[in-house]
């Protein structure tokens, strides 16, 4: 592809490096998809809002997190994680600078995914 095709297409800078924007390959006046992935993370995010409310406010909940992540209970985690209201499927990753939590949508079709990271 030509630079002229490219600036056809327009693209963006990210981190000081020229990235071409490729088009979109789907109609651009079905917007279908988009508001059924937004309408599907709505209840995560309010979820997620909740999860952090919890970890920030509520006595000894933070403690009881890093001590059973510390101790290697992902159980205890998810379960820990889910005390909070969660019902969206989620998956953990734990290691010694923290905790990583990966909402994923209960349909394909949502596509959506939220990571969230917090330090010890």
């Amino acid at each position: 592809m030509s630079d002229s095709e490219w600036d056809y297409y327009g693209g963006y800078s990210g981190w000081g490096k020229w990235v071409p924007r490729l088009p979109i390959t789907t109609n651009s006046n079905d917007v279908t998809q988009l508001k059924y992935s937004a309408k599907s993370f709505l209840l995560p995010a309010k979820e997620l809002q909740g999860f952090l409310e919890t970890v920030a406010e509520r006595k000894g909940f933070a403690e009881q997190l890093k001590k059973a992540a510390e101790l290697s209970q992902n159980k205890k985690v998810h379960d820990l994680i889910k005390s909070t209201g969660v019902v969206t499927e989620f998956s953990t990753k734990l290691n010694p600078e923290g905790i990583q939590i990966t909402f994923q949508p209960d349909h394909i079709d949502a596509c959506f995914n939220i990571k969230l990271s917090l330090c010890w």
